[in-house]
C-alpha cells in the first residue's frame, strides 16, 4: 500500500485549457449556427457550473472530500452547458401538439434563451446556498478529521474481497435464472448492498492503492457486473456509473483526470449514435459482439463529426426540454402546472415492496412522457427520463425553480456535513460513494433519486445503531442499554 496526498491539483491547468479551448471553438467556428446570445449564455453556464471546484478547491481538508457537489455542478455543466452550443436537426424530438397528433416539435430562440438563464439561476441559488450553509454551520471536526490517516486493515480487506466474489456469483446465477438466486439477486435492497460492498474494496484498492493493476481491473469488472452489465453489455448506465465514480475518486486524492475523461467523451460521441444498432443485433437478434460492432461502425461511417455530436448528445441534451415546457407549460394557462403531483410518491417511497405487495411503480416519468407526447400513444414500456430542474418548472414553473433550489442547497449541505466530508476509513468512503450513485441519476426524476439515498441514509443508521447497542452490551456484561452518545465510526 502506498498512500501519498499532494495539496497540489494535478491536472487543473490541463483541465482548465481544455475546458476553455472547446468553448472557443464552439464559438468562434459555431458549427451549429447558434446566436450570439444563447452561445454567451451557455459560456457562463459551463463557468457557473464550475463553482463547487473552486469550493473544494480552498479547502484545507480536500483529501477526505467526496466530491458529491462537484458532480452536480459537472453534470449541468454537460447536460445544459456544451449541450447548450448544440442544435439537433439530425433527430429533433417529437412533441405532441394539441390536436393529438404527431409533428416535428422545435422550441422558440426565446424560450431556449430563457432555460438556460433557469439553469444559471438554479445552480447560482444552490451553490451560493450551499456556501453560505456551510459558513453558518461550521463543522467542527472537520480540521480534526484532517489530520487522521487512513485506516488500514489487512483482514477487512480480504473479508470485503471474498463478500464481492459472493454477490458477483449471485448476480451471475441470477442473470442465469439458477434458483434459488434467481429470486435472491433480485430487488433494490441486494442492488444497494453489493454496491456499497463494492465500494468498500474500492477504498482499499483505488484510495488506498492495495494491490495491482490485475486487482484493480477485476475490481472494475466485477462492480460493472453487480450494476448490471451481464444482462447488456449494450447499455451505458454501469459503465458511466463506475466511470464517473473513479474520476471522482481520483479527484478525491487531489487529481483531475484529464486524459480519462477525455476518453470517456470519446466513447459516449461514438458509441452513443451506433448504439441502436448494436443493441437490436445483440440483444434481440442474437449475434455475436464482432458482428454487432461492425453493423454498428457501419452505421457511422458516413456521417461527419458533427452529425456524430449531435446524434450523441440528444440523449443528454436537457436545455431542449426545458425549453419546451417553457415555451408550452403554462404560457395559455396556469393549470398546465402539475403541482405536487410529480412528488405524491415521496409519502410511501420507502415503504419496502416485501410489507406492501401492491405499493404503486413509480413511472411517472413514462406517465408525463406518454400524457405530453414525448412517447407514444401506447407506449407504457419505455422509460422516460425526467430531470430534476425540468420537473421543477413542470411541478410550479418559475417559483418552482426557485424554492426548489434552496431545498437542494440544504440537501447537498446535508450530504456534505455527514457523508461527503468524510474520515477516512472504509465505511463511511463506502456509504459516501453509495449515496453519489444514486444522485448521479439527476436525470431521472426526483423520487428516484432520492428514495434510493434514503434507503442508504437508513441503512447507515440501522448498522450503527446495532453496532452502538452490541458496544453497550459488551459493557454492560450482556445487557443492553442505549448508548448516551452520537454514533460512532464504522471501520
Amino acid at each position: 500500500m502506498n498512500f501519498i496526498f499532494d495539496k497540489r491539483v494535478i491536472g487543473e491547468k490541463r483541465a482548465a485549457l481544455a475546458l476553455f479551448s472547446m468553448v472557443l471553438l464552439l464559438v468562434i467556428f459555431n458549427p451549429f449556427g447558434k446566436t450570439t446570445e444563447s452561445m454567451f449564455l451557455s459560456s457562463l453556464l459551463i463557468l457557473v457550473s464550475t463553482i463547487p471546484f473552486f469550493i473544494w478547491r480552498r479547502k484545507k481538508n480536500r483529501d477526505v472530500v467526496v466530491m458529491g457537489v462537484f458532480f452536480y455542478g459537472f453534470f449541468h455543466l454537460v447536460g445544459y452547458g456544451f449541450s447548450g452550443f448544440i442544435s439537433h436537426e439530425t433527430g429533433i424530438l417529437i412533441m405532441q401538439n394539441f390536436s393529438n397528433s404527431f409533428n416535428r416539435y422545435q422550441v422558440s430562440e426565446g424560450a431556449e434563451n430563457t432555460a438556460k438563464m433557469l439553469v444559471i439561476l438554479h445552480l447560482l441559488i444552490v451553490f451560493s446556498g450551499f456556501v453560505i450553509l456551510q459558513f453558518f454551520f461550521k463543522n467542527p471536526k472537520a480540521e480534526e478529521d484532517r489530520k487522521k490517516k487512513p485506516k488500514e486493515s489487512i483482514t477487512t480487506y480480504r473479508s470485503v474481497v471474498v463478500l464481492c466474489i459472493f454477490f458477483t456469483a449471485v448476480e451471475f446465477f441470477r442473470v442465469a435464472g439458477i434458483p434459488p438466486f434467481s429470486v435472491l439477486g433480485d430487488g433494490i435492497t441486494f442492488a444497494i448492498v453489493s454496491f456499497f460492498t463494492y465500494m468498500y474494496l474500492f477504498y482499499f484498492v483505488f484510495y488506498l492503492n492495495y494491490g495491482g493493476w490485475v486487482t484493480k481491473i477485476l475490481a472494475i469488472l466485477g462492480c460493472l457486473i453487480i450494476r448490471g452489465s451481464l444482462l447488456s453489455w449494450s447499455q451505458m448506465g454501469p459503465y458511466a456509473e463506475v466511470g464517473l465514480i473513479l474520476i471522482l475518486i481520483s479527484i478525491q486524492k487531489g487529481r483531475i483526470p484529464v486524459s480519462q475523461v477525455a476518453l470517456l467523451f470519446m466513447a459516449f460521441v461514438i458509441y452513443q449514435p451506433m448504439k441502436g444498432a448494436i443493441r437490436s443485433m445483440q440483444d434481440y437478434g442474437g449475434f455475436e459482439f464482432a458482428e454487432s460492432v461492425e453493423t454498428g461502425l457501419e452505421v457511422i461511417r458516413d456521417d461527419t463529426y458533427i452529425t456524430l455530436i449531435d446524434i450523441a448528445t440528444k440523449r443528454i441534451d436537457y436545455n431542449l426540454l426545458l425549453a419546451s415546457m417553457v415555451d408550452n407549460i403554462g404560457v395559455a394557462n396556469e393549470d398546465d402546472y402539475i403541482g405536487w403531483k410529480g412528488y405524491e410518491n415521496v409519502s410511501y417511497v420507502l415503504i419496502p415492496r416485501i410489507f406492501w405487495r401492491d405499493k404503486p411503480q413509480d413511472n411517472f416519468g413514462n406517465e408525463w412522457a406518454v400524457q405530453a407526447g414525448w412517447l407514444g400513444r401506447g407506449d407504457r414500456f419505455t422509460s422516460y427520463n425526467l430531470p430534476w430542474l425540468p420537473q421543477m418548472y413542470l411541478s410550479f414553473g418559475v417559483i418552482g425553480i426557485i424554492i426548489g433550489s434552496f431545498l437542494v442547497a440544504i440537501g447537498l449541505f446535508l450530504l456534505e456535513r455527514y457523508y461527503w466530508t468524510i474520515t477516512p476509513d472504509a465505511w463511511t468512503f463506502a456509504m459516501a460513494y453509495s449515496i453519489i450513485r444514486a444522485i448521479i441519476h439527476l436525470e431521472s426524476d426526483f423520487v428516484l433519486a432520492f428514495g434510493v439515498a434514503i434507503k442508504v441514509i437508513l441503512i447507515d443508521i440501522c448498522i450503527r445503531i446495532i453496532k452502538n447497542l452490541l458496544t453497550e452490551r459488551k459493557k454492560n456484561k450482556g445487557k443492553f442499554q442505549l448508548p448516551a452518545y452520537g454514533l460512532e465510526k464504522i471501520s
